[in-house]
């Protein structure tokens, strides 16, 4: 079963260890990515309730308001209809700040996580070139003694 190419050599313990936190990485990213779409989307419908919510104060007292329940427009009291537009709103707005403070948490993890990263990155390098350097002085000290 061998691969076109040749097969590339087993990673070590370290370079396994950046995989993973790459890895977890990504993951946060991912995650981060969700929750502004979640805001986002949270935004649109603050946005669309209150224009109802303004258009519902432009309405004279007693105006009838309906409501659209499955296929069927029915009436509904309009001081009934300015408080379920004001909790919608206050539910949204929760919502909103939920994840602006999920937004910031991920952000902080995030970062916890890249520097993590890149501190195993710079020893994995050092530790490689350190491997390097003493090759090449291996091969200098056996040329030398030939």
């Amino acid at each position: 079963m061998a691969s076109g190419g040749g097969a590339a050599p087993p990673k070590s313990a370290a370079a396994l260890a950046v995989d993973e936190k790459m890895k977890e990485y990504r993951g946060l990213e991912q995650l981060q990515h969700n929750v502004l779409n979640k805001r986002q989307m949270f935004l649109s419908q603050l946005q669309e309730n209150e224009l109802v919510k303004n258009e519902l104060d432009l309405l004279d007292d007693g105006a009838p308001v309906y409501k659209l329940i499955g296929p069927v427009l029915m009436r509904q009291d309009t001081d009934e209809a300015k408080q379920n537009v004001d909790k919608r709103l206050e539910f949204i707005r929760d919502e909103i700040m939920n994840c602006d403070r999920k937004v910031e948490d991920n952000k902080g993890k995030m970062q916890t996580v890249g520097e993590a990263v890149m501190k195993m990155q710079q020893e994995l390098q050092a530790s490689a070139a350190s491997q390097a350097q003493a090759a090449a002085d291996e091969a200098t000290a056996a040329l030398e003694a030939a």
